[in-house]
């Protein structure tokens, strides 16, 4: 069931890539069907610097990481994670071009979240 749940992500306009991922970065599930480059080199990079980022508020007593948002000139990168303290520890990204909806997406990854860490639990 974990394979259906970028579908509602894909269908939005700009939509690029995907994946699910451990908090260590082993990818549960991906597409790239529109992505020039490696998503599972992409994936391990903003893996790992969203987790230094969990490290770094921790430190800083700013509370739990959510998530991240890198806006460059021809994409957008959001990361969103299911929680650090929760015992499923997810993270799901996305890759939109210029013209994504990122609050659309924000709210999908929302909702896809939960269904990833209950399908985990199941």
């Amino acid at each position: 069931m974990l394979d259906t749940l970028l579908d509602d992500i894909k269908t939005i306009g700009g939509y690029k890539a995907g994946a699910i991922l451990d908090s260590t970065g082993e990818v549960l599930i991906s597409d790239a069907s529109n992505l020039k480059g490696d998503l599972d080199m992409a994936v391990a990079v903003f893996n790992d610097i969203f987790i230094t980022g969990h490290k770094t508020v921790s430190q800083l007593s700013l509370g739990l990481m959510k998530n991240m948002q890198f806006m460059t000139s021809d994409g957008i990168v959001l990361m969103e994670c299911s929680g650090a303290d929760e015992r499923i520890h997810i993270h799901m990204f996305v890759i939109l071009g210029a013209e994504g909806n990122h609050a659309l997406t924000r709210m999908q990854m929302a909702k896809a979240i939960p269904r990833a860490v209950k399908e985990l639990t199941a």
